[in-house]
């Protein structure tokens, strides 16, 4: 136990004291027209941020906090400024979103949910990781990746519970299983907005942008899109379930439960829907229907409206509009319970908010706002043109992971938007097809696997207490290697081929 402790300890003072010592050393660094002291300043506040992040020196919901007071100090903007990322709507959607978790959980809906998944699926580990990834990555190609990730979330928390209640070996194991599923989620609802020209805002932001700068050239198509990102993001998914399967979730870790038998016996003991079931499971799919039809969907020339614009409410309704109204509706609805009335989500059950995630995340949004607004951003994608000076495959790789590792500390539409005209510029100056330098940026900025603040659906998964943020750093690092290490070789021979 003393050994335990000590370790802790000194886990705890050498991040603590390498952070500081980096923080220091940037600081002290000089500056210049370039890199001003704001760039330099806020550079140092990153990297003390993220090392206190990856080696838990201080909670991390601490050291999320560390903009409101270290900001106004080194001239990066003041606390009334920086306060409202801790606010942002999206910290609203995650709110949302675990309210009616919770709902299931209450209510015990969850377990209906798993005995049914594992009834069709069986309890084969692998299988059932498949399973949740291929269901993610399908949504996310037509709705955000952070709506997709709150959607599974408490299904798949529900099939972890259920292969743990009936599991019979190692907790360690069952506990992997958890963190695998958990990040097999969250990984594949950022493949999946890869696919679709709307599947996630940095590949809007390419589309934008080319049109912008290349308006000779013909605009990219969502069929068009498609053909080239659709390929991708299948090798990249069967990549991710690969590594997290195989290589994170080795043999001696499945769990070994019963069989798909045995769950098909188990469903069909469970008692009948009760009124409160009903009512949540209700919410839960309404909640489902008014995310996925929100926004207009193109298909090609044929556009599905979204309902917003039936009620003369295009633009003024967004994903945590919905998730916010859907939570205060579990407060509302009166129900019985052992014979005494309440509603069905009650005060009492908000403790159960995972408010250190949402404080991370707050973290995270302050330390992007300090990114861009300071031109730290757009100082390190300026830097990124040395790039044309190399072999082009090189040239793509290096580009591939300088993207996807700034996307694990800034908004992946804040990168794209920053670096994709630089890049426009580059391809006009390097004489190279446009596309090939943007396309790929554009996709590694959706490869965010390392940190919980570098996406949303990594900080909502991250809320189940299943992820340790140490594993979650070392597959991380892994999985965007492997990212650009495919990025790069499958656009070196698409335009090659193409």
């Amino acid at each position: 136990m003393k050994n335990s402790n000590w370790n802790e300890r000194f886990s705890f003072n050498l991040g603590f004291i390498f952070g500081l010592i980096a923080f220091a050393v940037i600081l002290f660094l000089p500056s210049g027209k370039e890199f001003t002291p704001q760039i330099r300043n806020m550079l140092a506040i990153a990297a003390l941020m993220a090392i206190w992040w990856m080696t838990e020196a201080l909670p991390l919901a601490i050291t999320a906090l560390v903009p409101l007071g270290i900001y106004p100090l080194l001239g990066i903007m003041k606390t009334g400024t920086v306060a409202p990322n801790y606010a942002h709507h999206l910290i609203f959607l995650f709110m949302g979103g675990f309210m009616i978790a919770i709902a299931l959980q209450e209510w015990q809906l969850h377990r209906r949910f798993a005995l049914s998944i594992l009834s069709f699926l069986g309890s084969n580990p692998r299988r059932v990781i498949l399973a949740f990834m291929l269901s993610s990555a399908l949504l996310s190609m037509w709705i955000s990746n952070t709506a997709t990730t709150i959607m599974m979330l408490p299904i798949g928390l529900a099939v972890i519970g259920q292969i743990q209640s009936e599991g019979k070996e190692a907790a360690s194991g069952n506990n992997l299983f958890g963190m695998v599923l958990m990040l097999g989620i969250a990984y594949s609802s950022s493949m999946g907005g890869i696919a679709t020209l709307i599947g996630t805002p940095p590949n809007v932001v390419f589309s934008g942008i080319y049109e912008k700068y290349f308006p000779a050239l013909p605009a990219v198509s969502f069929v068009g899109w498609m053909k080239v990102a659709l390929p991708l993001s299948i090798l990249l998914f069967l990549v991710v379930w690969l590594y997290l399967t195989y290589g994170v979730l080795r043999r001696k870790d499945l769990p070994q439960t019963g069989t798909k038998d045995y769950f098909t016996r188990q469903k069909k003991l469970l008692p009948s829907m009760n009124t409160p079931q009903k009512w949540v499971l209700a919410i839960f799919f309404l909640t489902a229907f008014l995310w996925i039809f929100r926004s207009n969907i193109k298909l090609g020339s044929f556009v599905l409206p979204g309902w917003p614009n039936l009620f003369g409410l295009q633009g003024k309704v967004q994903d945590s509009t919905i998730a916010i109204a859907m939570g205060i509706l579990l407060f509302i609805i009166p129900v019985e319970k052992e014979g005494k009335k309440r509603n069905l989500l009650i005060w009492k059950n908000l403790l159960e908010l995972p408010w250190d995630v949402l404080l991370l995340f707050g973290g995270g949004f302050a330390l992007a706002d300090g990114i861009q607004k300071t031109g730290l951003a757009a100082y390190l994608g300026s830097h990124l043109i040395f790039l044309g000076n190399m072999p082009l495959l090189l040239m793509l790789f290096l580009l591939s992971i300088s993207v996807a590792l700034l996307t694990e500390f800034t908004s992946n539409t804040a990168v794209a938007t920053t670096i994709l005209p630089i890049l426009a510029a580059l391809s006009i100056d390097l004489h190279v097809e446009p596309m090939l330098l943007m396309v790929p940026a554009t996709i590694a900025s959706s490869c965010a696997f390392m940190l919980p603040v570098s996406t949303p659906p990594n900080a909502i998964v991250f809320g189940s207490r299943l992820i340790p943020i140490k594993k979650m750093v070392r597959i991380g690092v892994v999985l965007i290697v492997l990212a650009s290490i495919i990025v790069s070789g499958y656009f070196y021979l698409y335009f090659r081929i193409f």
